[in-house]
């Protein structure tokens, strides 16, 4: 070896030992932690989009009001006969500031709703930390069974199948496989125990009765749309011993999985 190598490395050497040869995980993360939060393009859709909705509304109401205003029976006649009358363009012209400020009021309620029922996300290659309603949860990769969408939720099962978290998803359903493999979670392209899943029928056998009674509650909780109530039965249930999901307005229930009863999860 010549002093030049020995002072410098042989070429072989300077190629391994420069950062840039190296392979580089998706997506790239700072000091091994990624954090997810809500699409910024579906953000940008409702903050955008709905003020311009508003803004042609606007604009649409006065004509389509005066061809309203024809028919022979028409509830709220002297409101919509009103606003037919604007026909002036200063008077469209506020009618359109109207339905842009409703727009845009709309739209910034929207978006903090979501942003707030989201499931926000923060992985490490030791554990997974999630975020919703301003309630902080912690949870080993060890521990977690299994991870999915179901439709527009993220599912996480821990270890007995109970599912750890369940929200609307933060960020593309690409965006999360790639993040979830890239730490070393276990993501799935269905939920690994949907087979097991049953059609809730009041007074089938096969349920205690304070399963049935908590399913009730869970029904009549989502026809009066509460959903913190809903959520609270949810854990009641898998306090219990049963999983629950919904599916065309009806309740699927199964039993949790047991180690040995039921590896799918870790398949």
């Amino acid at each position: 070896m010549t002093r030049k190598e020995a002072a410098h490395g042989t070429p072989g050497e300077k190629a391994m030992s420069h950062p840039n040869s190296l392979p580089r995980p998706f997506p790239l993360v700072k000091d091994r932690t990624t954090v997810l939060g809500y699409p910024r393009g579906d953000l940008l859709v409702v903050l955008i989009g709905m003020p311009v909705l508003g803004l042609l509304l606007g604009a649409a109401l006065p004509p389509l009001a005066r061809r309203l205003a024809k028919a022979p029976v028409l509830p709220w006649r002297d409101g919509i006969t009103f606003v037919g009358s604007l026909d002036t363009p200063w008077q469209t012209g506020i009618a359109m500031a109207v339905g842009l400020a409703v727009g845009l009021v709309a739209g910034l309620l929207i978006a903090l709703t979501e942003l707030t029922e989201a499931l926000k996300l923060k992985l490490t290659d030791d554990h997974l930390e999630t975020d919703r309603n301003d309630l902080t949860r912690t949870i080993a990769r060890a521990e977690v069974s299994a991870v999915f969408l179901d439709g527009k939720d993220l599912v996480i099962l821990d270890g007995t199948s109970r599912q750890f978290a369940r929200g609307p998803r933060a960020a593309s359903p690409s965006t999360l496989a790639k993040a979830f493999r890239t730490h070393g979670y276990p993501w799935r392209e269905s939920d690994p125990h949907a087979p097991l899943f049953h059609r809730w029928i009041p007074g089938v056998p096969a349920l205690p009765s304070e399963a049935h009674a908590l399913l009730a509650a869970r029904k009549a909780a989502l026809k009066r749309k509460s959903a913190e109530d809903a959520r609270d039965i949810v854990e009641s249930l898998q306090d219990l011993g049963y999983v629950v999901r919904d599916n065309d307005k009806n309740q699927y229930w199964r039993r949790l999985a047991t180690a040995e009863g039921d590896g799918a999860a870790r398949s």
